[in-house]
């Protein structure tokens, strides 16, 4: 059973990552063997990045579905933005990041209402929930030497490298989990 995972490092050049993955294998293969995969940098102020993260995210998600997986099994992942009381934040960089985030999430809203009224009464609305991780989990986990192992280095691109920390991180998380579930 495979999944799709779609991340996102949002900021003044968000790093994209996408790939469809195998999480019964190992991590390291998971990640290797990667299906549909891509990575890319967007760019712009916040309303511009998040015209072509929602068109990245759909043209993914249409991949994915398509491609046999249940809605269900296809996550959007985004590295949270967490404010530190004792930081002082002025300027549009230190707000690009959330602004990215709830309006990706509300354009992704406008998408589900915009089909309800156009389709009244047809049931099949699904909207994978926002993933949201700490930058500092995925950096931890997916290190550089990782990143180069598990052949997700994109030389010269860090925020599409964080991107693929994140799928990282994200497919350890899930495989965590559903070891749980099988043992339980």
């Amino acid at each position: 059973m495979n999944i799709g995972v779609f991340c996102c490092d949002p900021g003044g050049h968000s790093g994209v990552a996408w790939a469809i993955l195998d999480p019964s294998a190992a991590t390291e293969a998971a990640l290797r063997e990667r299906q549909s995969a891509g990575s890319t940098t967007v760019t712009g102020d916040a309303r511009t990045q998040v015209g072509e993260l929602a068109q990245l995210w759909q043209s993914f998600f249409r991949t994915c579905v398509r491609s046999c997986l249940e809605p269900k099994d296809v996550y959007c992942v985004f590295e949270d933005f967490i404010y530190a009381p004792t930081v002082s934040y002025n300027g549009e960089s230190a707000k690009i990041s959330t602004q990215i985030i709830w309006a990706f999430e509300g354009f992704r809203l406008g998408c589900e209402y915009q089909w309800k009224i156009d389709h009244p009464g047809k049931k099949r609305i699904f909207r994978p929930a926002v993933v949201l991780q700490p930058a500092g989990q995925a950096s931890t986990f997916a290190t550089n030497e990782r990143l180069k192992n598990w052949g997700l280095w994109v030389r010269g691109r860090e925020h599409e490298r964080s991107a693929h920390k994140h799928m990282a991180l994200f497919l350890k998380s899930y495989q965590i989990a559903l070891s749980s579930r099988t043992r339980a």
